[in-house]
């Protein structure tokens, strides 16, 4: 989730892609009580650049509930680095898809940097588009995660390129992958019918290495806004087994962000 303004204290970033509704922590709330979510990752969005002090305000309001990922540059000190670990912040973003962040040029060097802080790195890449993920992968000295399936085709077979180097990666057992946005791979609207065929393939595949988010306020969507219930029903959760249901909701969460064991 991301969380924008107020626009006198968080100015948008003069080089951006769009400009977002400035909706706040404040306004995702009740979001979190009508989903019964209990803990979030807040994470940078382009229009911000490099300037994480929206975010981390946010952080400071419900610091045992939220995490961060941030946008920071390569050659980022040391003592940034504590502080934004002590702050709530596990892992840096890296956007291919809008202008003011990183590049994948820069994620050896930040992996290097934020290993021992036990942090990852979020990447939105294109799966049909992107380079030797495989291959950045296994430089990386920290986990890499995937935004909204890799933008996959959800009409994709298994067998098709894309959709089967996802599995390999993902069997590798450092790549984790997020179930977000489904309204962003060309999946129609809900009930999303050719994604369910690709959330039972990775389901079946490596339930431990999969990641719920809800993509709220759903930026640069102007008209048909999602529906944040809809959303969720369009993965089958309810159908599943409740112990893989935990996992991907709460287990694998909890242990990438470094939250505290669900009671």
């Amino acid at each position: 989730m991301h969380v924008f303004g107020p626009a006198d204290r968080h100015p948008l970033a003069s080089v951006r892609s769009y400009t977002p509704h400035l909706l706040t922590l404040d306004d995702y709330r009740p979001v979190m009580t009508t989903l019964g979510i209990d803990r979030a990752v807040l994470v940078q969005p382009s229009v911000y650049g490099m300037d994480n002090s929206a975010l981390l305000y946010a952080l400071r309001q419900m610091p045992e509930r939220l995490r961060g990922v941030v946008v920071v540059p390569p050659d980022i000190s040391e003592p940034d680095l504590f502080a934004l670990h002590a702050a709530g912040v596990r892992g840096i973003r890296v956007n291919r898809r809008n202008p003011g962040g990183l590049s994948l040029e820069d994620v050896e060097g930040l992996a290097r940097r934020i290993a021992p802080h036990g942090w990852h790195i979020q990447l939105q890449v294109e799966l049909g588009r992107a380079p030797d993920l495989a291959g950045l992968a296994a430089r990386c000295a920290v986990p890499l995660v995937i935004d909204h399936f890799g933008f996959l085709d959800p009409r994709a077979d298994p067998g098709d390129a894309a959709f089967s180097g996802l599995l390999r990666l993902l069997e590798g057992g450092t790549v984790w992958l997020k179930l977000s946005a489904p309204y962003r791979l060309g999946a129609g609207v809900h009930p999303y019918p050719d994604l369910q065929r690709v959330v039972a393939t990775l389901f079946a595949h490596r339930p431990d290495r999969l990641l719920w988010a809800t993509d709220w306020p759903h930026t640069e969507l102007w008209n048909n806004m999602p529906d944040d219930l809809e959303l969720i029903e369009a993965l089958s959760f309810r159908e599943m087994p409740a112990h893989l249901r935990t996992q991907v909701l709460v287990d694998n969460p909890a242990h990438l962000y470094g939250f505290a064991p669900a009671p």
